[in-house]
């Protein structure tokens, strides 16, 4: 019997890869706030804000894994301050909800969509950056990531559930497989490779906990991705810059 999984999120870039490249491989229960595309006809759908516990709970029922890609879309025009508190709302109060819908209902494991933004900072000093390094989020949106790798961490350490957060970089969600960047400097994830991400984190031994850079090759001068075969048994496939 194939597993399912609850993605959030699945109307967006990266939750449209995911459903291209693992739909042979699990069966999905899919969110969407408004917007609802075209869909396989066996996909269950869900049709809810994050921000709403009761349904996050009841969405989460008999689920093997939760991939969660939600976030706070912004829309032209609107103030920082509205956008702000749309994270406040959806990627803080929304995760939470997540992460305790999975306690309530015994999911095993989270897979859960954070950023480079996370650790912003050393990015734009040049520094190269490992999982291990204090976060330095260079935006609310960043904020709001590292909020949730924190709570992927306390679900780990106190109920046990596998936590995976993934801070994804560059995800146009094309199926090209290769970019322009200079050697060493890729920003760029391929559908494939965040998909076989995926599919490693809910085939890898629990009950674990990890931060793992989600980015394609050519990106070693960037960020550190050795923990992602260490933990998962992922490496990328896909290369995002010549080779030096």
């Amino acid at each position: 019997m194939k597993k399912k999984l609850f993605i959030t999120g699945a109307a967006g870039k990266v939750g449209s890869g995911l459903r291209r490249h693992l739909k042979d491989r699990y069966d999905f229960r899919l969110l969407f706030h408004r917007n609802i595309p075209e869909v396989e006809p066996n996909d269950e759908i869900v049709v809810s804000d994050l921000a709403n516990f009761e349904n996050m709970v009841e969405a989460c029922e008999g689920i093997d894994t939760i991939v969660h890609l939600g976030i706070a879309i912004v829309q032209r025009g609107y103030p920082r301050t509205r956008y702000n508190q749309m994270i406040m709302e959806t990627n803080i109060q929304g995760t939470y909800n997540i992460f305790e819908a999975a306690r309530i209902n015994k999911v095993p494991v989270v897979v859960f969509a954070s950023t480079n933004h996370v650790t912003g900072f050393y990015e734009q000093e040049g520094i190269y950056t490992t999982p291990e390094m204090p976060i330095r989020p260079d935006s609310m949106y960043g904020v709001s990531k590292a909020f949730g790798e924190a709570l992927g961490r306390f679900y780990y350490d106190e109920y046990g559930i596998s936590s995976y957060c993934l801070r994804i970089a560059n995800y146009p969600d094309t199926e090209e497989i290769n970019s322009t960047y200079p050697p060493g400097e890729n920003r760029w994830l391929s559908a494939r490779d965040v998909s076989e991400l995926t599919a490693c984190c809910i085939e890898a031994p629990r009950p674990q906990f990890g931060i793992i850079y989600g980015v394609s090759l050519g990106a070693d001068k960037k960020w550190d991705l050795a923990n992602a075969k260490e933990l998962v048994g992922w490496e990328p496939q896909d290369r995002g810059a010549p080779s030096p």
